[in-house]
């Protein structure tokens, strides 16, 4: 019972996360400012934080349920986003007034490398109980 715990526990918020994306990307056009340009650096930063947390999160979740060697994680951490990334914009494909762009895709890429490049550097500086959520 205690391992059904900890694998809802680990693996809840990637759930929420990934459906939080899914939500974001069902409506019809997100406007995050009237100033066009200032409207782009807004989206292309969420896209790229939003998948930086991802990879964090699935991280996360094979450190504590895979027992996969820590370089295995990484990758397939970053494999798991990207191809999350990749459904995301197949599913934008399907949504009134959207499109899927390969562009986006790479956005969203480039944070997983954020977030795998956060897990390999800056993680040994947070506070060690935030830190023992990252590692084992």
């Amino acid at each position: 019972m205690e391992k059904v715990r900890r694998v809802v526990f680990v693996w809840s918020p990637v759930v929420l996360w990934m459906g939080l994306i899914f939500f974001l990307s069902s409506f019809h056009k997100l406007q995050a400012s009237p100033i066009s340009w200032q409207d782009f650096v807004i989206r292309k930063t969420a896209h790229f934080l939003e998948y930086a947390i991802l990879y964090i999160l699935l991280y996360r979740g094979l450190t504590f349920t895979s027992g996969l060697a820590f370089k295995k994680r990484l990758i397939i951490s970053l494999a798991m986003t990207i191809f999350y990334a990749f459904t995301d914009e197949l599913h934008q494909n399907m949504v009134n007034g959207r499109t899927g762009r390969f562009f986006d895709i790479g956005i969203d890429s480039l944070g997983a490398l954020g977030g795998l490049l956060f897990v390999l550097k800056l993680v040994k500086y947070l506070p060690e109980k935030l830190k023992k959520e990252l590692t084992v």
